[in-house]
């Protein structure tokens, strides 16, 4: 078995153990997308419109791509165990953190010279069908295209519509606004600077979930966000 073989094997095995971002209401002790574990309480209201349960667009500070750079739409998802629609890049070259929604951008650079593009926190991948999540970036994602080259980059995010069925392969997206809710900004700041692992990861999905959800942010998940 060669490495190449041997390194998808890992990544099939990986994804198989992540928990689905939605919840079919049987086992684990959940009840209508709280947890008895992590304090969440499912309202059923949203913090604004694309989050939570709202099925309304996103909506926010609009954003636009840097002059050169174009991006193919609609976005496709991002399977680990199926690379080679993303240019066979891997979870290790992805740029974001998120075990939920999971895309791949394609750049095009049209110009000589490598382009910097920079995401900003509170960013919104908006899935083309309101049964499935919607995705939040919660920090500063650069990528570097590089000159003439059609470009793959493997983005991780965050769930924000913890009702709605997980990402699939033939699901795709759009580039949303950039959400400016007071409670998200705290999010942001709480977590500017910080390099989070893929346990950590887990821990922001739920603080994420509260504050879409519409339920604020607590004293526990500001805690929470200041131990990562």
């Amino acid at each position: 078995m060669n490495w190449h073989v041997a390194k998808r094997m890992g990544v099939v095995l990986a994804v198989a153990l992540l928990a689905a971002c939605s919840d079919d209401g049987e086992g684990g002790g959940k009840t209508d997308g709280g947890t008895t574990s992590d304090g969440g309480t499912n309202t059923g209201k949203s913090l604004g419109p694309g989050l939570g349960r709202s099925k309304d667009d996103p909506t926010g500070q609009a954003f636009a791509l840097p002059a050169g750079l174009t991006l193919e739409n609609p976005i496709v998802a991002y399977v680990p165990e199926n690379p080679e629609d993303c240019d066979d890049k891997y979870s290790d070259e992805a740029n974001g953190t998120g075990e939920e929604v999971r895309v791949c951008l394609i750049f095009n650079n049209t110009t000589s010279t490598p382009i910097t593009v920079t995401l900003p926190p509170g960013l919104i991948l908006k899935s083309t069908s309101d049964d499935v999540q919607n995705g939040i970036i919660v920090q500063t994602v650069s990528i570097v295209v590089p000159p003439g080259e059609r470009y793959f980059a493997p983005l991780f995010a965050y769930c924000v519509n913890q009702d709605r069925s997980t990402t699939g392969l033939d699901d795709r997206y759009e580039l949303g606004p950039a959400v400016t809710h007071k409670d998200f900004q705290e999010v942001f700041t709480l977590l500017a600077g910080k390099k989070l692992t893929r346990e950590a990861a887990g821990r922001v999905q739920t603080v994420v979930h509260h504050v879409s959800q519409g339920e604020g942010l607590s004293a526990a998940d500001r805690a929470t966000l200041q131990s990562l």
